[in-house]
């Protein structure tokens, strides 16, 4: 018996008789505290989960700002009490259950709740029976795909291995066709400027469709379907893929809002995700330390493969000349083939975290790091080939564009270098908080902040020339659209602004 309502799953979908106070919700999640630990010094009281991970970034109280340490920190169980006495309904409700009862007990009753939802233990051969767990029992007796398993089985893993190979022949084809088309570009075409990015070479006809970059620029839409904050955004090819603070990555219709998958596969906060277009394949990493693997199928994505190679958290993901890179913690950036998902080469030179990882466009990438530097490494041959040192503060993001490189540091601050020589042309400041996401376009700078704003500069004069506020937390994330630029928040909401 396959059970669809795990332990997990069932936390998320607790259900209060009454709707609980305030009080007992955790300032970084909004969500109902979760093994709630206290502070010794400010006495604020947060998740366990959500206060080491922001410890991890910064050694602060969200709240006041205080200085903390994990050893200042304890179990608050005067708070952890009152919260297990809440009523709750059983999550298999809409299944038939009526019971109610404390939230400290819903797990237990969840495993034994003859309501729990499953599915016949052959629903991957082609078996639709769902049902509650105490009629799965009477149908395995009777399901006919028992008798055919073995043939089934066989038959699947064969259909498989036809259609990986017809995938990797496809990706070879859009590769080569690729080539073919770029190398007909002449000079005259391309310009004799140094490499862009690919949003300096929008043709004129989509400018009016580009007016928000430098006009007015305001919140079209507010998707609102996740339980705990937004940490990471993804764009490609019409759909958006969001990580959150539970392990879930979602996709969305962001013209309309819509959910379109909601996957689970991490057990810690995903911190980073990357598209492969060609293979239809896309990439999640986070606090776990491990990268997953998903390929998109007509009825949905499965995780086909876990890249572990990396020994601490994940921060940044890039996909770049047909190979995924890897930003963590543990001072590497890993490189991976996308179809074989093996781990063909580590760049080391970083001395500290490696908090994001960009492309340049031209045969090189850009890494960020706590070290106070940005790297630019030859992707080839896997060489540093220029250290930038930034002041005295964590660099946590950077992004590129026109000539010009933007990196963020801890202390508020944005540098811009010339990609030519490295030197530098301007510090941008106006942040209350750290800087932690940049995107650039088309003389348009934005920055997403922990002081839950969100800036735009104008790099033609270098003026702040737009502030977008309606977050109500931290914006951990930011991706720019096919005609718009999307944020994510702690707030547990993302916005789409035009």
């Amino acid at each position: 018996m396959v059970l669809l309502a795990q332990i997990m799953e069932a936390n998320q979908d607790i259900e209060f008789v009454s709707p609980p106070s305030l009080s007992l919700q955790c300032p970084i999640c909004h969500d109902v505290c979760k093994d709630p630990l206290i502070t010794s010094v400010c006495n604020h009281s947060y998740c366990a989960a959500c206060i080491y991970q922001s410890l991890d970034l910064e050694p602060f109280c969200p709240l006041c700002r205080t200085r903390i340490q994990h050893d200042m920190l304890h179990s608050n169980l005067a708070l952890n009490s009152v919260i297990g006495e809440l009523p709750v309904y059983c999550p298999n409700k809409k299944y038939g259950c009526l019971s109610v009862i404390r939230h400290d007990t819903h797990k237990h009753h969840v495993a034994y709740c003859l309501y729990t939802p499953g599915v016949c233990e052959h629903s991957s051969l082609g078996c639709n029976f769902k049902g509650p767990r105490k009629d799965i029992e009477k149908h395995m007796k009777e399901c006919v795909f028992e008798k055919f398993k073995a043939f089934i089985e066989k038959s699947n893993s064969r259909i498989q291995q036809l259609e990986e190979k017809v995938t990797e022949q496809g990706a070879e084809l859009k590769r080569l066709n690729w080539v073919i088309e770029h190398s007909q570009l002449s000079t005259k075409e391309i310009g004799e400027e140094s490499p862009q990015s690919p949003h300096a070479l929008l043709d004129d006809s989509l400018k009016t469709d580009l007016d928000w970059i430098h006009g007015d620029i305001v919140c079209q839409r507010t998707i609102s379907h996740h339980a705990c904050g937004v940490t990471s955004l993804a764009y490609s090819s019409g759909k958006l893929y969001a990580g959150a603070h539970d392990g879930s990555t979602k996709i969305f219709e962001p013209e309309t809002g819509d959910l379109i998958e909601d996957l689970h596969g991490h057990s810690m906060s995903v911190w980073a995700l990357a598209v492969h277009q060609e293979s239809n394949r896309f990439f999640s990493a986070g606090s776990d330390g491990t990268i997953k693997a998903w390929e998109s199928f007509e009825d949905g994505s499965e995780c086909i493969g876990v890249l572990n190679s990396h020994t601490h958290k994940v921060y940044g993901l890039l996909v770049s000349n047909n190979r995924v890179f890897s930003a963590s913690s543990d001072k590497t950036i890993k490189v991976w083939n996308p179809l074989t998902l093996e781990n063909v080469a580590t760049f080391s030179g970083h001395t500290n975290h490696v908090n994001a990882i960009i492309d340049l466009y031209d045969g090189r990438i850009a890494s960020a790091g706590s070290d106070h530097t940005v790297r630019i490494w030859d992707v080839s041959s896997g060489q540093c080939l220029q250290t930038i040192n930034i002041g005295n503060s964590e660099v946590l993001d950077c992004s590129a564009g026109d000539g010009l490189l933007f990196a963020s540091t801890y202390d508020s601050l944005i540098h811009v270098y010339d990609l030519n020589d490295f030197n530098g042309v301007k510090t941008l400041s106006g942040h209350n908080w750290e800087v932690w996401q940049l995107s650039y376009a088309r003389n348009a700078l934005f920055s997403a902040s922990f002081d839950h704003t969100v800036k735009r500069w104008d790099t033609r004069n270098w003026s702040c020339d737009a502030t977008l506020k309606g977050h109500k937390a931290f914006v951990h994330a930011m991706t720019l659209g096919d005609n718009n630029l999307i944020t994510g928040c702690a707030d547990r909401t993302i916005k789409i602004w035009k």
